[in-house]
């Protein structure tokens, strides 16, 4: 079981486009405001989105992650992290619902944006060398998320 990094508790079933019934849609999340991404990995929305990914939630990890990234200065390497990992979400979520090619195509969107990500949160260049492996068969579990 993949470590937890929020205390929030987990969705009791993820949501799947196109399977889940449309009432399970999980409530869009509110933009924020400023977002301190010097303390990014302290941050409980980034840290419960990883919980979310680690633990089968991503399209829940995509919408808890989206409104950092748009609070995110567009001159700071951690929006591109954001980015990719938003990526990553949606790649896992083509590839649950069998959608193999378009999650290939959504991994190496990733690979692209945390190339661009200097990062003390998260090792990316090992989570970009795991996601090309990965990107090799999405039906497969993606890689899990660890902070440094």
């Amino acid at each position: 079981m993949p470590p937890r990094y929020s205390t929030r508790p987990l969705p009791a079933t993820p949501y799947l486009p196109g399977v889940s019934p449309r009432d399970q849609r999980p409530a869009e999340t509110e933009r924020r405001g400023a977002v301190d991404l010097d303390a990014l990995a302290t941050d409980d929305d980034f840290r419960y989105g990883l919980d979310l990914f680690n633990h089968g939630f991503p399209w829940e990890a995509h919408e808890i992650w989206e409104p950092l990234w748009f609070a995110a200065p567009r001159d700071r390497s951690e929006r591109a992290l954001l980015q990719g990992l938003i990526q990553l979400a949606a790649a896992a979520v083509k590839a649950r619902s069998g959608k193999l090619d378009p999650a290939r195509l959504l991994v190496r969107s990733a690979c692209e944006y945390l190339a661009l990500a200097d990062s003390a949160v998260i090792d990316v260049r090992a989570l970009g060398a795991a996601l090309t492996v990965w990107a090799h068969d999405p039906a497969q579990p993606p890689p899990e998320l660890t902070l440094r």
